[in-house]
């Protein structure tokens, strides 16, 4: 990745404007002061990840044949490609032996690659979503399971790798985005009707996947939620 100093967003009514200034030197500005409250001294690495160069982010989506949302796709242009927010830090995307990922808690050896195969399924219609592919393998479940997950099905259709398979249709469709710490984990949907949105993922055994939502019951796309993130980190600071 190229490092390139590339003018960033500002809110103008709750809006990241692209190509505006802003956001990249606020969030800088709120992560120095908290370093100084704490009696630290400037950090020795950078706080945000290289942006992404307009060809950089075009390898990614034709690697995974898909369009990124376009506000994501600014903030990784514009911002950097990770770096502070909800959560304890954005996902870092970068290229890894060739090939575009999302890194999970600096976890070179394991990038998520986006499945976009088919829609990110929703937790409300999950379990009828794997009697299918469980049904369409040859193997029909006679009772609906009691937890809602079928990861036993799948072990008993795909072997040894059914939890891997189990694991990556939860997420197909969806690109792990904030590490909120103890295994809590924010995704943000790429294929499906509901593209541009996030969820919210807790640590429980199978855990539903939850709308993040603001102080009104609104549901956030990537820009609100990471600028009410920022708002509520200055406030704090």
């Amino acid at each position: 990745m190229h490092e390139a100093e590339l003018r960033v967003g500002e809110v103008h009514g709750g809006v990241l404007q692209p190509g505006s200034s802003g956001v990249r030197e606020r969030v800088i500005a709120v992560e120095e002061a908290e370093r100084r409250a704490r009696g630290r001294g400037p950090s020795r690495y950078p706080t945000f990840e290289p942006v992404l160069t307009p060809a950089e982010i075009a390898e990614v989506e034709a690697q995974f044949g898909v369009a990124l949302p376009d506000e994501y796709r600014t903030f990784l242009a514009e911002v950097g490609a990770g770096g502070p927010g909800a959560g304890i830090r954005a996902h870092v995307v970068g290229r890894i032996d060739g090939k575009w990922g999302l890194v999970w808690e600096n976890d070179e050896d394991h990038p998520w690659l986006l499945d976009p195969s088919g829609p990110f399924v929703e937790t409300e219609d999950w379990a009828d979503q794997q009697i299918a592919t469980l049904c369409a393998a040859g193997y029909e479940p006679t009772t609906r399971d009691e937890d809602d997950d079928y990861l036993g099905g799948y072990r008993k259709v795909f072997g040894d790798a059914g939890d891997d398979d189990w694991f990556l249709e939860h997420g197909r469709g969806a690109i792990p985005i904030s590490d909120n710490g103890c295994g809590m984990t924010g995704w943000l949907i790429i294929v499906g009707p509901h593209r541009g949105r996030l969820r919210d993922r807790d640590c429980a055994v199978n855990p539903p996947f939850e709308p993040y939502v603001d102080a009104n019951g609104n549901r956030h796309t990537f820009r609100s939620w990471y600028l009410e993130w920022l708002e509520q980190h200055e406030r704090a600071a």
